[in-house]
């Protein structure tokens, strides 16, 4: 679902940088397609770009001829949209869906048709919204190559592609949840036989979890980010607890409509993101919706070398950098 792409008659190229431009940082992968599938060349977790940044400048060994860049926005729009009366290959779709979904002049619009209703001359069809600025933004980042820019996406989509390329390949006729939390909010996929029935985006990110802990316990930023590490021995249940409250509420709505209109059961929610390696994060979810969760790595399906320490302790967070740059080869 990209807002920017290169001219599709264009060789897609074999190797690609994955760029997940996000406010507590830039997630930087270099994939490599080949005849033993996809491998990992290099990884890097780089500073957020500051407003005055004209150019984004990545160390040589990231740097490759193409980069598909993933966002995260507020003014994103997702939605699942089914149109009466068409068929999912009907040229009709397009001008259908253009009376359907009111997009500003200031909007990028992309869409895909993912499935015909079975009984039903309808199609369910997945639409997004991005803000014109924010494409320029990437375009004025990279704005002579290497790398140029091949694409632009939505980060919460971008980081269901890795998981369809991951875990996700395994589902068959499993209903799940897939949740993915950023800096500032959190996207979620309700799947069920691998398509999707219900997609949001919350307000509930790491950045706000931080912040909480800075002021309840009178922490700096650095103490405060600590606490939710790998190994850390502060217990932040409660503090995550009252912070997340609203977000659960809404998540066990979402997830009771979805089993009500599917028939079906969600078994497992698969979490990737910053939150994701917060074990209390994964705790609090299964106990409230009392469904198991799986941190998820979107590296485990790749070919990989070692990665620095600083990658290592955050693997979950480059789900939609990952999923940015496969979505490139899904085109070939």
């Amino acid at each position: 679902m990209k807002f920017f792409s290169q001219d599709s008659k264009r060789r897609i190229p074999s190797e690609v940088l994955g760029l997940d431009i996000g406010a507590a940082g830039i997630k930087v992968v270099r994939l490599r397609k080949g005849k033993e599938g996809h491998a990992l060349v290099a990884a890097d977790l780089l500073p957020p770009p500051a407003a005055t940044t004209t150019q984004l400048l990545l160390p040589p060994k990231l740097v490759t001829n193409y980069a598909a860049v993933a966002l995260a926005g507020p003014q994103h729009l997702v939605r699942l949209v089914t149109v009466p009366g068409v068929g999912e290959s009907d040229e009709a779709l397009a001008a259908r869906l253009q009376d359907m979904v009111k997009v500003e002049r200031t909007q990028r619009f992309a869409f895909r048709a993912l499935r015909a209703v079975p009984g039903k001359r309808e199609t369910l069809v997945l639409t997004v919204a991005m803000p014109e600025g924010e494409v320029q933004r990437v375009l004025d980042l990279l704005p002579h190559g290497p790398p140029a820019t091949f694409s632009v996406e939505d980060a919460g989509l971008a980081a269901l592609t890795a998981f369809y390329h991951g875990a996700g390949r395994e589902l068959y006729e499993e209903a799940v949840c897939f949740i993915e939390t950023g800096a500032k909010s959190t996207f979620v996929a309700f799947l069920n036989k691998k398509t999707p029935i219900l997609i949001r985006t919350l307000e509930l990110g790491g950045e706000k979890l931080v912040a909480s802990l800075q002021t309840q316990w009178g922490l700096d930023r650095e103490t405060a980010i600590g606490t939710l590490g790998q190994g850390a021995t502060i217990d932040i249940s409660q503090p995550l607890h009252e912070l997340a409250l609203p977000f659960l509420r809404q998540l066990s709505i979402s997830r009771d409509f979805v089993e009500r209109q599917e028939g079906c059961r969600i078994t497992r929610i698969f979490l990737s993101g910053g939150l994701s390696q917060v074990k209390q994060w994964g705790q609090e979810l299964q106990e409230v919706l009392g469904v198991p969760t799986v941190a998820w790595d979107p590296f485990a399906s790749l070919r990989m070398p070692a990665l620095p320490a600083h990658v290592e302790s955050q693997r979950g967070r480059f789900a939609a950098a990952v999923g940015a740059a496969l979505a490139v080869f899904e085109e070939a």
